[in-house]
């Protein structure tokens, strides 16, 4: 296989000659000519196919991240300086669009490199890019992860919703995350290094031959951490919720035509606009799940073939797995969209004139203090 290949970020691949190791690959990086004459030669009929995923790469990438990174500025805005910030599950959803934003910008940078090497020549930007999505990747999957428990617990325990999930214990829990995706992502410094391309003047981030055994154990302590458990928390927390919102859709409807109120704890506290507000997270974490679950499936199934399979058929996964990556990078730009669609009261909020409540409520503080300290 005399594929060029060059250590991004975006995609992850078995290199047929190192073994069962994950190797973080992108479209772009695959040199055509040598993909033409080594690779196609012995079956033409999948060099269509080539082109139409390296024309996916060029014009749908940049086009999802400009898109998205717009989307999720407007996301923010809405999440912090309009009412939308009343509610505390807003703080998770703000978390969620400056993570999705800055993968995003990882991936533009990373999709500019690919063909403008200036952009990469001191090596320090490849390793940022490296590190940037390994954490954002990280942070996306779990504030995902923490909206549906948050929700989990308002809905279906609403009793214990105000104590469990107040502004405080929110900002608690996201510090946390942030904070151990910052520490544990690390490794990336420690496992790649830079090195010199052939032409003497570009540069690549490699990983380190005596890191492999490291980089592989660590490989798998993330997919648990970011497929595993993530996703088995979310699908089951989200038919929880769903069959929640249905029972107290009949409960509200059956009441209403006989003009009676719930006598139930849970539907006396509830209100239309925490299940409203629930219907556009389950629809949110189930987008995400779905976009998800194509690039993990088929990352699965070559890290379980291995070395195993024949030439040909490494190169259909690999190309097939190009096309699931670009679902998996539509879910860092697709939450605007999911908003807006799903949300009156998010499409109200984003028509507000803004205003910054976090920057309000931190001069309230100040003002206190500053009265606390002049009085005693």
């Amino acid at each position: 296989m005399d594929f060029d290949f060059k250590m991004t970020s975006f995609a992850s691949f078995l290199d047929s000659d190192m073994g069962v190791h994950w190797y973080n690959v992108s479209i772009a990086e695959v040199n055509h000519s040598a993909a033409n004459s080594s690779i196609f030669s012995e079956d033409s009929s999948t060099e269509p196919f080539y082109d139409f995923v390296h024309a996916l790469y060029l014009f749908v990438i940049p086009l999802i991240s400009i898109l998205g990174i717009i989307g999720n500025v407007l996301s923010i805005k809405v999440f912090l300086c309009t009412t939308f910030n009343k509610q505390p599950s807003s703080i998770y959803l703000a978390a969620l669009s400056v993570s999705d934003t800055w993968f995003l910008v990882a991936l533009l940078m990373g999709w500019l490199g690919s063909f403008d090497g200036t952009i990469q020549q001191s090596g320090v930007s490849c390793m940022i890019s490296i590190y940037v999505t390994y954490v954002t990747g990280f942070l996306s999957v779990w504030y995902v992860v923490l909206i549906v428990i948050d929700r989990y617990i308002v809905v279906c325990h609403p009793l214990r919703g105000p104590r469990l999930c107040s502004r405080k214990r929110v900002a608690i829990a996201s510090s946390v995350i942030t904070t151990f995706a910052v520490i544990f992502y690390t490794h990336c410094f420690h496992t790649t290094m830079i090195v010199k391309k052939a032409n003497g003047k570009d540069v690549q981030c490699v990983v380190q031959k005596d890191a492999m055994f490291t980089l592989e154990i660590i490989t798998y302590i993330d997919s648990v951490m970011t497929i595993g458990l993530p996703f088995i928390a979310i699908f089951v927390l989200n038919c929880s919720l769903i069959l929640a919102v249905r029972k107290f859709n009949m409960k509200h409807i059956r009441f209403s035509e006989r003009k009676l109120y719930s006598y139930s704890p849970q539907y006396s506290i509830l209100t239309k606009a925490q299940i409203r507000l629930t219907i556009m997270l389950v629809v949110v974490s189930s987008v995400f799940l779905i976009l998800n679950l194509p690039s993990h499936a088929i990352r699965l199934y070559i890290m379980i073939k291995g070395l195993a399979m024949l030439k040909e058929q490494r190169l259909i996964l690999f190309l097939l797995q190009q096309i699931f990556q670009i679902l998996y990078y539509t879910n860092f730009a697709i939450n605007f969209i999911l908003y807006m669609s799903s949300s009156t009261l998010f499409r109200k909020c984003l028509k507000e004139t803004p205003k910054c409540w976090v920057l309000q409520k931190l001069r309230l503080k100040k003002t206190l203090l500053d009265r606390r300290t002049k009085y005693g």
